[in-house]
């Protein structure tokens, strides 16, 4: 079975008194998730996360690496994929763009309403985690 690793980031901002974070919907499965992409030859997580943020939105954000969570899960092509998530601060001033060859549809939602989108396995988890991580530190 092949196993594929992929990294990306979850997009975050502040609106009113709320976090919101940018999710989007895959062109190919139409499920939705954060912007991510397979590591390129010799790059990092980092590095991919950075890259595919920047493709797939046209965003930007301030990376924090310190939070770092995986999940593992079976693709519809029986393929084996670990994706590895960081979190960013949206960058005010920047306009999403999504990419059209990879992006259908992007929306900025709060925790309780990204429970409606994400349908992956972990996803969710990852974003309760990822919320409770940037209360604390805020």
């Amino acid at each position: 079975m092949i196993h594929e690793h992929s990294a990306g980031s979850i997009i975050y901002r502040r609106e009113g008194g709320d976090l919101k974070y940018l999710l989007v919907q895959s062109v190919v499965h139409h499920t939705w998730g954060f912007p991510k992409g397979h590591l390129a030859p010799g790059e990092t997580k980092q590095e991919t996360a950075k890259r595919e943020v920047a493709e797939e939105v046209g965003l930007h954000p301030k990376f924090d690496f310190r939070f770092e969570k995986s999940t593992t899960y079976e693709t519809e092509e029986h393929t084996i994929k670990t994706v590895t998530f960081f979190i960013s601060e949206y960058v005010p001033g920047q306009k999403v763009v999504d990419q059209k060859e990879e992006i259908l549809n992007s929306a900025w939602v709060t925790l309780p309403d990204a429970k409606v989108y994400l349908k992956r396995p972990g996803l969710y988890d990852i974003l309760q985690e990822a919320e409770a991580y940037i209360q604390l530190k805020d």
